[in-house]
């Protein structure tokens, strides 16, 4: 899904996996090093990095009753490298973007199609 200036979200269908958006940093803090949901490369235990929490939406009585209203899933993660590239797109300039999209060709594709102008340093 390409850069979007909106994002549509009901709350989820029944059986749909979905997402919290992250909004800081924090250092990985589990067993395993993560991959990045991104890019892909491995994220190392105790380097900061973007926390997506993820949730099931319940498909029957019967998984609410047990769950609640959300079922935990894995989260994802972004490394910082893209977790900083996702957060000035979505946070910054307000697209919305999937965790899942690799974030160095969203911001390709904002350079391509809105080409901002260098900042000047002196």
């Amino acid at each position: 899904m390409p850069l979007s200036c909106g994002c549509d979200f009901d709350g989820g269908d029944p059986g749909q996996t979905c997402y919290w958006y992250a909004t800081d940093f924090e250092k990985l803090q589990t067993s395993k090093r993560k991959r990045c949901a991104s890019c892909g490369e491995l994220i190392d235990i105790g380097s900061y990095c973007l926390v997506f929490p993820r949730f099931k939406v319940p498909e029957t009585d019967i998984e609410e009753r047990i769950y609640g209203e959300e079922i935990p899933r894995a989260p994802y993660y972004h490394c910082e490298k893209c977790g900083e590239i996702w957060l000035n797109l979505t946070e910054g300039l307000g697209f919305c973007s999937e965790a899942w999209e690799n974030q160095t060709e969203l911001l390709l594709e904002y350079i391509h199609e809105y080409k901002p102008q260098k900042l000047e340093t002196k």
